[in-house]
């Protein structure tokens, strides 16, 4: 069965933003394009969208601050209060990487993250076709190997996402995601010991990447290898101690090694760090048999003394 677009995967969705530094650190430059960079490093994203369209009304050919724009306003979108607000956002954020592309015809990365935001937005085909010309365009480059690849395997053609994520680490074997992907596309198709070497390449690479953790934990509990899951699980709470996706499945590793006081904790902290998420029943119900097996098992405690 397919997985939704991960972490690993939302990756593709957003350019690195581009720093300016000075010393140890990111310095207020007093420039419209530099002062946005500096609002965006801490954070402070009406700010650094007020700065980026100030830099392209002054150049309308300043495409950094376009893919900066973007990138801001897609941040700013996921966090929005409503709907309505999130697809104004993200339609401005389109429209940026589009005047980018009336710009620079062919950018790489403008049509890999506009790709992105397509298929996120239900144009699946589009997003495909546009990633597929890209592909054309672009035949030495691994990003739109890689991003076509998350969508097809996120739609269950985990065969031609493992084709597509082949040759993204022939262009480009340095790959973190590429490699994250392809052990997913590998384990899809049920082999669990080739899943396990591209997953080994990507932590090779990035020893503290939790997508590519949390694919190992999910991996080795789908073999009934609980001790190696709890070990990658851990490793990410160490890493992140607010994850709530570790959290819950650390709480599955719990429960099937017979410490139902560790599940229901980290499923207590999973409930508490999801914020009213939309699978609140399902905790709330696994919870209460948790309690009811701690019950019983008090219960038989107490009877056997």
């Amino acid at each position: 069965m397919s997985r939704p677009l991960g972490p690993a995967a939302a990756i593709l969705l957003a350019l690195a933003v581009a720093a300016c530094r000075s010393g140890g650190g990111i310095t207020p430059i007093r420039t419209p394009f530099n002062k946005g960079v500096y609002h965006h490093s801490r954070g402070d994203l009406d700010s650094a969208i007020a700065e980026y369209r100030a830099a392209i009304e002054d150049d309308p050919d300043d495409f950094r601050s376009r893919f900066n724009l973007a990138i801001a306003l897609e941040s700013k979108a996921d966090g929005a209060a409503g709907e309505d607000e999130a697809r104004a956002l993200r339609d401005e954020a389109s429209a940026a990487y589009l005047a980018i592309l009336d710009r620079r015809p062919g950018d790489l990365r403008a049509e890999v993250n506009l790709a992105a935001a397509e298929y996120r937005d239900g144009d699946r085909d589009e997003a495909k076709r546009r990633l597929a010309e890209t592909i054309d365009r672009h035949p030495g480059a691994a990003l739109p190997r890689t991003a076509l690849a998350a969508h097809l395997l996120a739609e269950g053609d985990a065969e031609g996402a493992r084709r597509l994520l082949e040759g993204a680490l022939a262009a480009d074997p340095s790959g973190v995601a590429a490699s994250m992907l392809l052990g997913d596309a590998l384990a899809a198709l049920g082999r669990a010991d080739a899943a396990r070497a591209a997953y080994r390449r990507a932590l090779d690479r990035e020893p503290d990447d939790v997508a590519t953790l949390l694919a190992v934990a999910r991996l080795e509990e789908s073999e009934g290898r609980t001790p190696e899951a709890r070990v990658a699980l851990d490793r990410v709470l160490l890493i992140d101690p607010d994850h709530a996706g570790a959290h819950r499945l650390r709480a599955g590793v719990a429960e099937r090694e017979g410490d139902l006081e560790g599940a229901v904790l980290h499923l207590w902290r999973a409930r508490d760090l999801r914020g009213g998420a939309g699978d609140d029943a399902a905790i709330a119900a696994k919870l209460n048999d948790l309690y009811r097996r701690l019950l019983a098992a008090e219960g038989e405690d107490g009877g056997g003394g």
